[in-house]
């Protein structure tokens, strides 16, 4: 990352996902397993030639994949100081709930606009 060097990289928050792959017939696939979760990091922290991201997104819920077992993984790289905050997406509350009670989730991505309000049911009351 040349652009954050020189000391800019304090000043912003580096954010990236995971969660798909790539089957061997070019097939795209949901991961939340952790082996998945783990090498996905690595060759985040890799390409990005960094030693942490600020916030790690799930791309995707891995339906397959208790989101306790998902988010367990991604405990541990907390744990480990690759990732600083956690990140869900298109999560339902019960979903948020769960996930939360492994360890505290910092984000939801969502749609939340004029058109698609639905969220302020359920979901916003559950970040209350």
């Amino acid at each position: 990352m040349k652009a954050l060097k020189g000391g800019v990289w304090e000043k912003v928050e580096l954010a990236t996902k995971f969660g798909i792959s790539f089957a061997d017939n070019n097939k795209r696939e949901v991961r939340g397993d952790p082996a998945y979760v783990r090498a996905a990091i690595e060759g985040s922290l890799k390409h990005l030639g960094v030693d942490s991201v600020d916030l790690y997104y799930q791309h995707r819920i891995d339906t397959r994949i208790p989101i306790e077992v998902t988010v367990g993984e991604l405990k541990k790289l907390v744990e480990e100081g690759k990732v600083k905050y956690i990140g869900l997406p298109e999560a339902s509350a019960s979903t948020i709930r769960r996930a939360h009670a492994v360890h505290p989730i910092t984000a939801v991505q969502l749609e939340w606009s004029l058109w698609s309000r639905d969220v302020q049911e359920d979901i916003i009351p559950t970040w209350r």
